[in-house]
């Protein structure tokens, strides 16, 4: 749709590599008659020209104009200011912002999903394309779900912003759409957690490695998250100031910080959702901890796990010690993760799940959903099984 300022104005409009978009406008002060404007935004730069050439317009108009990825692109720096505000357990991560980059180049970059104008996409329109991004790139569900959230935001960003009268997500049938993903079966539980034999293995493991080479610090992080669930994260960043008498407190964790512009980067921040918690120190704990300081080197961080020259060992060096143990060991499940995940399993077997929510900062709903497997062995299933026949007998 054609609109009465683009039969006016000569020059293009193009985004500069800064994200701002600039054209020229007519001006005789300059030695070649004219001069250039810059806008943050493709809607701001219209409102400009609008009122430089005099034209009384339906702003809406204009903005219905703009194309889904140029929204899309405006939607992204929108969310790009709430990086690191001063409520950080609700701030933006930089990683967060490049997996909306990320998925967009993915999925839907120089489409015609991405350059259809976002007036035109009415909710019948905007389900087919996306029935046809979920088709073409054989999308699970999950994945599905994340770009629909990001549809849906970045149509609510231009309705809040009355660049559309109306938003087409508000009547698109999401349930009908996932449908469409590929289905993968959900996991059993004994592929999510070690059962106690690969967790007796996994520990007999590390034992024996750190026997073998005591220096290596991260054999140590790995015994410290089978007595405590404590994420890799946390891991990385715990420091010997984190610990008293009674608590291993955890008030810091690793993080990536992923970019496009420059290299990921390691920063050390806040734990998880902001949960601050303490964990018990057991007489086990504490042997692990006492182990660790004995071969410990001093370094300017404090940081509990370093090499001998003081450096830190990362996340990602832990999540390698541990592949490594549970090779030697036989062991199939190989993460920091899988070891939270049965640590809280077996917890909820003897406290209530409000309490291990607690202990392993998440939630209950959390907890219930994610960190709640059964840990029964054959042996205990077949003992109960056979308990319904005496049962019966006795009725």
């Amino acid at each position: 749709m054609k609109t009465i300022l683009d039969n006016i104005h000569n020059y293009a409009i193009k985004r500069s590599k800064d994200g701002r978009y600039t054209t020229y406008v007519p001006d005789n002060t300059k030695p070649n008659g004219r001069r250039q404007v810059r806008k943050k935004s493709q809607t701001e730069l219209y409102r400009f020209l609008l009122e430089f050439y005099g034209i009384e317009e339906d702003p809406e108009s204009i903005n219905e104009n703009m194309s889904f990825c140029d929204l899309y692109t405006e939607w992204v720096d929108y969310k790009r200011q709430f990086i690191g505000v001063a409520n950080k357990k609700r701030s933006l991560s930089p990683s967060t912002i490049r997996r909306y980059e990320r998925d967009f180049d993915a999925y839907i970059r120089g489409t015609e999903f991405a350059n259809t104008s976002i007036g035109e996409l009415t909710a019948p329109k905007l389900e087919m394309m996306i029935i046809n991004m979920i088709r073409k790139h054989s999308l699970k569900e999950h994945c599905a779900k994340n770009i629909i959230g990001y549809i849906c935001q970045t149509f609510a960003y231009a309705r809040r912003a009355s660049y559309i009268r109306s938003n087409p997500c508000d009547l698109i049938d999401k349930a009908l759409l996932l449908s469409t993903c590929r289905f993968t079966p959900p996991k059993k539980d004994e592929d999510r957690i070690l059962t106690k034999m690969e967790m007796t293995n996994q520990r007999e493991s590390v034992s024996q490695h750190e026997q073998k080479y005591p220096y290596y610090m991260p054999d140590y992080a790995i015994e410290l998250s089978t007595l405590t669930g404590m994420r890799v994260g946390e891991l990385a960043a715990l420091h010997w100031s984190d610990i008293d008498d009674e608590y291993i407190h955890i008030d810091y964790s690793e993080h990536r910080l992923d970019y496009a512009d420059k290299p990921s980067e390691l920063e050390i921040g806040e734990p998880k959702n902001g949960k601050h918690r303490r964990i018990l120190l057991t007489d086990e704990i504490r042997d692990v901890l006492s182990r660790a300081k004995k071969v410990s080197r001093n370094n300017p961080g404090d940081f509990i796990f370093t090499r001998r020259d003081g450096s830190r060992y990362t996340a990602h060096d832990i999540s390698c010690a541990v592949d490594r143990r549970a090779s030697e060991a036989q062991v199939s499940k190989t993460s920091i993760h899988s070891i939270r995940r049965t640590v809280s399993s077996l917890l909820n077997t003897i406290l209530p799940q409000r309490v291990v929510a607690e202990m392993l900062g998440h939630t209950e709903r959390v907890n219930e959903q994610c960190y709640n497997y059964s840990t029964a062995e054959n042996a205990e299933k077949a003992a109960a099984l056979s308990k319904l026949s005496s049962w019966y007998s006795a009725a």
